[in-house]
């Protein structure tokens, strides 16, 4: 499913960098004349926001039109979006799914129109070659990255207490990223206790309110590993108002925000992965463009072999690292 070439990967790897605190991987695809419509879930998400303006940039240079609409988290609305921009002529569509099982109902809306899904990953059951594909990053690699560096930073234990904060019921990374860190502990006889594991979604209020719950029990743990960096931030608002050492109690985050890299340049947060806000973008461009054009993504970089997926590489990030690639 993410086959991809070494090379390919390696040189995303060195180029990959965050909206705003990077530079971005370029291309040289021409979208003019065409008109994408692109849907999402919650114009009021940060990451979405970067996202959203990473593709308006690439989209203005590949002369490209792309209109943007928010269902509000309302699949229904979603549906009727699609139909209408379909009716309206738009070659190709651009969707966060409000609700990833509705995944086939909005390629029937679609019809003969390409859809490229992001943000939040259907089930490859219902993708299509060249016609109904994802463009992300590989969500599991998130999730291993956080338990090798956190496992690596308390010393390689043959045994540590976890807690781990969610991101939001539903969404299709959550059980992926989290699953990734237990796995990794299972691959290498690590008997890691789970001793809380609950939804922050992605909020850092709500995942201080949910670890002032865990309180209560008074377990001991050693990290925290979160699904997004806000939630970590508030993890580590609740470790330095609780007395904790935030060198000595690991806490992890993903998608490198500029709060979450102001975190580890201070010292309280031990690492994030950086989710390529600019890379995802400018790849979601560049397959609605070849999509319409009736073309391939197979030319396109981090295209996998059945031509359902492009990935745009996680790069994970600390102290060591940071200056290389967060500017």
């Amino acid at each position: 499913m993410r086959k991809i070439s070494a090379f390919i990967l390696c040189m995303a790897l060195v180029i990959g960098c965050l909206a705003g605190c990077g530079q971005s991987s370029g291309g040289s695809v021409s979208g003019s004349g065409l008109k994408i419509f692109m849907t999402i879930h919650d114009d009021t998400d940060t990451f979405l926001m970067a996202l959203t303006e990473a593709m308006n940039n690439k989209a203005a240079s590949a002369g490209a039109v792309l209109e943007a609409a928010s269902c509000n988290g309302d699949a229904t609305v979603q549906r009727q979006q699609i139909e209408k921009a379909v009716k309206d002529g738009y070659d190709a569509i651009i969707c966060r799914l409000a609700d990833a099982s509705t995944i086939l109902q909005m390629e029937i809306a679609a019809g003969d129109v390409p859809i490229v899904f992001i943000n939040n990953e259907p089930s490859a059951d219902y993708l299509k070659a060249d016609k109904y594909i994802y463009v992300g990053s590989y969500e599991q690699d998130a999730g291993r990255f956080q338990a090798e560096y956190v496992w690596n930073g308390l010393g390689k234990p043959s045994s540590l207490n976890v807690v781990i904060m969610e991101g939001q019921k539903g969404h299709a990374a959550v059980p992926q990223r989290t699953n990734a860190v237990k796995y990794f502990f299972l691959d290498n006889n690590v008997k890691a206790n789970m001793v809380f594991v609950d939804y922050g979604d992605w909020s850092d209020s709500v995942a201080y309110e949910k670890l002032e719950m865990f309180k209560i029990t008074g377990q001991p743990f050693d990290c925290i590993i979160c699904n997004n960096d806000p939630m970590a931030i508030g993890a580590i608002k609740w470790l330095k108002d609780n007395g904790y050492d935030t060198h000595k109690v690991l806490v992890a985050g993903i998608d490198a925000t500029s709060g979450g890299c102001d975190a580890i340049r201070d010292g309280d947060l031990f690492m994030t992965v950086l989710q390529d806000t600019v890379g995802q973008g400018e790849a979601a461009i560049e397959s609605a463009i070849t999509l319409a054009k009736g073309k391939s993504v197979s030319t396109l970089a981090g295209a996998t072999e059945d031509l359902k997926y492009v990935w745009v590489p996680f790069v994970p990030i600390n102290s060591a690292n940071i200056d290389q690639y967060i500017h």
